[in-house]
């Protein structure tokens, strides 16, 4: 998600805190309020592989479902909350 807002016109901080926002509002803890901070660590750490192998596996299954997206329609639906709670999909 931080990388599409990136995509679309956003500093990273900036977009990090969006989606930090958006996670507290699905139920997701916070924790500090350095978590938009952390966001932004974990981020790094998967592009460099240092994440668990089932993390990577549900980032690289949400990037499929991201980009099946049509672009033009991509950023909408990150602002009406159409893409955040993923603890609900069907295993």
């Amino acid at each position: 998600m931080i990388d599409l807002l990136v995509k679309g016109g956003s500093e990273e901080a900036e977009a990090a805190q969006m989606v930090m926002r958006r996670l507290v509002a699905v139920g997701v803890p916070r924790g500090d309020a350095r978590g938009w901070k952390r966001l932004l660590e974990w981020r790094t750490d998967l592009g460099n592989g240092l994440v668990s192998t089932e993390a990577q596996e549900e980032y690289q299954d949400f990037t499929r479902q991201l980009e099946a997206i049509p672009a033009n329609e991509r950023l909408k639906r990150v602002f009406d909350q159409q893409l955040w709670d993923r603890r609900r999909k069907p295993r």
